[in-house]
């Protein structure tokens, strides 16, 4: 009927305000029948219990640590939206908005929530905080983070500002409800075949595991815990084995002792073999293998091998491109994605402030001799103040005059400036 009726109204030359969707979200979850599809009933993401104990591993906190580290170091500013010019009314916004974010919570600050976010984002390929409106103008908002792994998603939720989006479970069956606007979700790598995203630890899971497994066995290896040789005495009854182990176990096994046994004559000849079982050197080890695994763990996390300790020698160019990409491919990313949510959803949908953004600030990391040379060409060119180039590096206005003029009308004033300070005082 919803359908015949936007027909109608079509052909009448009339429309909805918000017109009606016609396709299904998450069709091929209600197409290979999952029963838990329903509007009622949220949809629990089928998560790896152990991947939160797996993130506590070397490789993998390596890899976290990498791009959470350089997160939480950026500052973070509240500023009027591109366009609109900054006044007295969006400085009070500003100072509320500031003071929010800043001290989100009695425990947390900026810098704690996001981290907190960050990290769940990174191993459950969610990141989740809760924000609740309050009755102080002064701090009108208080936000709190949340474990992402106990949230549940309504797949079927309609858009209604009442209707629960979200469940926390907490524990025998019990759900929190939670609608869009008291909780906060951030997918990573978000697709329209699930509600729920993908994090670098979950699509490593099997990299991860792989690596623990070859050195647990490099480590029984290297410290002898895994024998490398089987020995076979030809021959030998089973009181001779016996007693031939218990000589090795007493007198050589740990005393770095070379062993030296007979055996009975079997076919004429006393015989002894030893046997192998791998090799005794570094192949052993897998070192190459682990090498595989390690860069398939910092390409899981946009990250290049080297900081994952995989490359041997970089020198120190290829270092500087190595950490640029890694700004560009894993920590501008991830950046950006927590200030386009806290902008929508914290500042301009609970607190109200559309005029209003949070970015981070020194997120671009060019060459600061490169960046300084384009400087000069625009600015020689009359296409930028140095206060844009100032306010571009996330640097404090100026206050001179000179500062807010082009190169062509700056002119005058800087070929005075050197003649007042050329002329003799007195």
């Amino acid at each position: 009927m919803a359908k015949l009726f936007d027909n109608l109204k079509r052909m009448a030359g009339r429309l909805r305000k918000q017109p009606m969707r016609d396709t299904t979200s998450y069709a091929m979850l209600r197409r290979i029948g999952l029963s838990q599809v329903s509007k009622a009933r949220p949809l629990p993401k089928p998560t790896l219990t152990n991947l939160r104990a797996l993130s506590h591993t070397p490789y993998c906190r390596r890899a976290i640590n990498a791009v959470k580290g350089r997160l939480v170091h950026l500052q973070w500013e509240v500023r009027p939206v591109k366009g609109v010019k900054l006044n007295a009314e969006l400085q009070r916004q500003i100072d509320i908005a500031t003071a929010c974010l800043m001290q989100p919570n009695g425990d947390d600050s900026l810098r704690t929530l996001l981290e907190q976010v960050a990290e769940d984002w990174m191993i459950f390929g969610a990141g989740c905080y809760e924000q609740q409106a309050a009755s102080d103008p002064n701090r009108p908002v208080w936000l709190w983070p949340v474990d992402a792994q106990s949230i549940q998603i309504f797949p079927l939720w309609s858009g209604g500002p009442n209707e629960a989006r979200y469940a926390q479970e907490i524990g025998y069956g019990q759900l929190n409800l939670l609608r869009n606007d008291e909780l906060v979700y951030l997918r990573a790598n978000p697709s329209t075949a699930t509600p729920y995203g993908y994090g670098p630890v979950e699509i490593a899971f099997r990299d991860i595991s792989r690596l623990l497994g070859a050195q647990e066995y490099a480590g029984q290896v290297a410290s002898n815990a895994a024998p490398s040789q089987i020995i076979a005495l030809l021959g030998a009854d089973q009181t001779a084995v016996d007693t031939f182990r218990g000589y090795w176990t007493n007198e050589i096994e740990g005393k770095g002792m070379t062993p030296i046994a007979g055996a009975e004559s079997v076919g004429g000849q006393a015989d002894i073999k030893v046997l192998p079982l791998h090799p005794n050197n570094d192949s052993a080890l897998f070192l190459q293998w682990q090498n595989l695994l390690i860069r398939s763990i910092a390409a899981a996390f946009d990250l290049s091998p080297a900081n994952l300790g995989a490359e041997d020698h970089q020198n120190r160019a290829t270092a500087e491109v190595a950490e640029e990409r890694d700004m560009d491919s894993a920590v501008r990313p991830l950046a950006s994605l927590l200030a386009s949510h806290l902008t929508r959803e914290t500042i301009q949908g609970l607190m109200g402030f559309s005029q209003l953004e949070i970015v981070p600030l020194g997120l671009d990391r060019d060459d600061e001799k490169a960046g300084a040379e384009v400087f000069k060409i625009e600015y020689t060119g009359n296409a930028i103040t140095p206060n844009e180039y100032r306010e571009r590096r996330g640097m404090p206005p100026h206050k001179s005059d000179v500062a807010n003029m082009l190169f062509t009308d700056a002119r005058p004033s800087m070929a005075c400036l050197a003649i007042d300070k050329t002329t003799p005082q007195g």
